[in-house]
This record gives structure tokens, C-alpha cells and sequence, in this order.
């Protein structure tokens, strides 16, 4: 058996060990929902797959197809697993956004690696010298997950105080971003125009912005005015300025109100309106991660962000469910590699003993393989 091979299998058990804790939040009506993995032992993306029950879906993860990635629809549907999609009957689907953390400035940069050259290269090269692609490694700080989490804070604001949408929650994607599901009775039977309206107005996309925030002459100059009572997006761009402190009394038509420059109001916009991608918010029959399963791009876990100043004080290593000591033996000479701001060396063949949290990393991300886990531990 090779190491790759027995490597595979190591981390099978490392999963299945987790899952066996019972670990994942069920969905509502879990029999109406389509079911859908990516699976360790042949790499599969399986789909259309339905189960009446949460008992049932263990039985499988555990003793069928271990699964890296593990999703339920955003839809309800008749018949779940049917095919084509056609044929599953919709009956409605919650409202997801999506907010990731690499769109921001300084957190989209990369490290590239050609396993079989034991090369790694800061600018991504078309192809290894030996042939296929590089792996991507995110260079990627903790600090970029938190401006993610500040903006899906920021879009939840949005959904309940503008849109007055009641069942709003957070969800950490287990990488490095964020989902924000609406799951109030009023959303399921929106269509994807609808979809993409609400989608438009939380990002201030397609904004009339003159319809919205009409400018009128103050001594040569455009101004964009503010009565004391304000709602939706005017709102929070007066909450905004406020706090900026750049609110200006003038006078209109004799009666005292509150100003704003145009390009401050070009500002307060970037500052108050949520960049997220739209494609999901649209889609209709999306998937999203189980509540307590593991995303496999970096061993964390899909957690609910309940307590929003708690979360800020986490590090990556909090939202990992495992800890101990793996020993792994790194496949590259990696002097300083990123793991969310931390850094540890690899080289190559040398076995090496590290924290559950990276070794786990580095194992998924195709670096390393294992060869010991004697004293790591599932801790949730």
C-alpha cells in the first residue's frame, strides 16, 4: 500500500471519528431537501441524493462515502432526489448570501506549489515543469476573516432593519467567508429577479443615485440633503456621516437641514453598502454547507455566529474540532508557509510532529500526508 494510500485512509478515520460525535445541525424538513457530497474515497461530487431522516444520513457518512464537503439545498422540493431538477418539484427556497474574505485589499494573494518540482512560486506559473497544475495555498491573515464577518454583521443589519426579514442568521463557511440565510416563509417563493433586486439593493448596485440622493445648490456647491427622519439605505448613509462626524447644517427654502458633499456621499456608499456575489443570492437551487460539518479545504468546522464580539476573538484554531498532535511527512520544502497569519516550515521527507489544526491543513491542502495520530482527539 502506498502512503498516499494509507494516508487517505488515516484521514478517513480522522472524519468519520468526528462524525460519529453526531456533530451536524439538521436542516428543517431535511426529507424535502436534496443532499449532496464531495466524497473522500473516489473524489466524487454526488448529488441528488435525498434521506426521510438525520439517522439515516450518518449511516451513510459513516459507512458508505466519507464525505469532504457535505451540503443540503436552499430549496425544498417535492421529490429531492429526482432528476433533472426539473423533476424534483420546488416548492421554495431560503434566501443565501455569500461573503468572502479574499475580495478585500491584501487578503487575495497566493502561493503556488508544484508538488513533483518541489518548487513554490509567489506568482502562479502556467503550468509545472513536470506537467499539470500548481496547488493554490491562500495567503490568507485572520484579520481578513474578521473584515468578512464585519460585512456579513453589516448585511444582517440590512436584512432586518431595511428589509424587515426576521429569521436572519450567520453562518462561518469553515474556510475563509461567510453565509447569511434568511429563512422567513415570505422568501421562499421569490423568483430570481426578486432574488436579484434584494441582491442590488444591500450591495447599492444599479443605484439611481440621483433618484435616491438628490443634490441642491449651497453657495456653488452640490450638496446631498438630510431631513431628521430617514429610512433604508438614506438612513444608514446619515448613520454614517454621523459618526464621521462630516454632517453639515445648512439652510433650504429657510429650514434648517443636515448636508453632505457629493463625494462624501461616494464614500459613505462604499462604507454602507455589502459587495457579495449575486450569482448566489439568484440561484435558486443552491446548496449550502451542514451547520457543524467539516469543510475539507482547511479541516474547520461551518459554525453559527450567534455572539458576533466572541467570534472576533477566535482564531483559526478555535473553530477546528480536533486537537493533539499529527505526524505528517511534508511532499515540498516550504520555508514559512501561511496558515491564516501563522507560519510553520515544511521539508520535504522529513517527518514532523504539529497541531491537529495545521497538520490537518497541510494534509488537505495536499502537502503532506499522515502517518500518526496516536494523540489527537475530537473535542466537539
Amino acid at each position: 500500500m502506498s502512503l498516499r494510500d494509507q494516508s487517505s485512509i488515516v484521514l478517513r478515520n480522522i472524519i468519520r471519528s468526528y462524525y460519529k460525535k453526531r456533530p451536524l445541525q439538521p436542516p428543517p424538513e431535511i426529507h424535502k431537501r436534496e443532499i449532496a457530497l464531495e466524497s473522500l474515497e473516489d473524489r466524487a461530487y454526488l448529488r441528488h441524493l435525498s434521506f426521510p431522516y438525520m439517522d439515516r444520513l450518518y449511516e451513510y457518512i459513516l459507512s458508505k462515502k466519507t464525505p469532504l464537503h457535505l451540503y443540503y439545498s436552499s430549496a425544498l422540493y417535492e421529490n429531492p432526489s429526482a432528476q433533472p431538477m426539473e423533476a424534483k418539484g420546488w416548492l421554495g427556497s431560503e434566501l443565501i448570501f455569500d461573503i468572502d474574505s479574499d475580495k478585500y485589499q491584501g487578503c487575495s494573494e497566493s502561493y503556488y506549489v508544484c508538488i513533483k518540482d518541489n518548487q513554490v512560486y509567489d506568482v502562479k506559473p502556467d503550468s509545472c515543469k513536470s506537467g499539470g497544475k500548481p496547488l493554490e495555498i491562500p495567503l490568507l491573515s485572520w484579520d481578513c476573516v474578521r473584515r468578512a464577518l464585519e460585512d456579513a454583521v453589516k448585511l444582517k443589519d440590512i436584512l432586518t432593519s431595511d428589509l424587515g426579514f426576521k429569521d436572519v442568521k450567520i453562518f462561518f463557511s469553515g474556510n475563509r467567508g461567510f453565509h447569511v440565510r434568511v429563512s422567513d416563509e415570505s422568501v421562499l417563493t421569490l423568483n430570481s429577479e426578486e432574488r436579484r433586486l434584494i441582491a442590488d439593493y444591500v450591495s447599492c448596485e444599479n443605484l439611481d443615485q440621483e433618484r435616491v440622493f438628490p443634490t441642491y445648490r449651497f453657495k456653488r456647491e452640490e450638496r446631498v440633503v438630510f431631513s431628521n427622519a430617514e429610512y433604508g439605505l438614506r438612513r444608514r448613509v446619515k448613520l454614517e456621516a454621523e459618526k464621521a462626524g462630516i454632517l453639515r447644517k445648512d439652510r433650504l427654502r429657510n429650514e434648517e437641514v443636515l448636508t453632505i458633499s457629493v463625494d462624501e456621499l461616494s464614500l459613505m456608499l462604499r462604507s454602507v453598502c455589502v459587495s457579495i456575489d449575486k450569482v448566489v443570492t439568484m440561484d435558486l437551487s443552491r446548496l449550502s454547507r451542514f451547520v457543524g460539518s467539516l469543510n475539507c479545504k482547511s479541516g474547520l468546522k461551518i459554525v453559527e455566529v450567534s455572539d458576533v464580539s466572541k467570534f472576533m476573538d477566535f482564531t483559526y484554531k478555535d473553530l477546528s474540532p480536533f486537537k493533539g498532535k499529527i505526524s505528517v511527512t511534508p511532499l515540498v520544502d516550504f520555508p514559512g508557509l501561511p496558515i491564516y497569519g501563522s507560519r510553520i516550515d515544511l521539508r520535504k521527507g522529513v517527518k514532523m510532529e504539529l497541531d491537529a489544526e495545521d497538520a490537518l491543513y497541510v494534509v488537505l491542502k495536499g502537502l503532506a500526508h499522515l502517518y500518526n495520530i496516536k494523540s489527537l482527539e475530537v473535542k466537539a
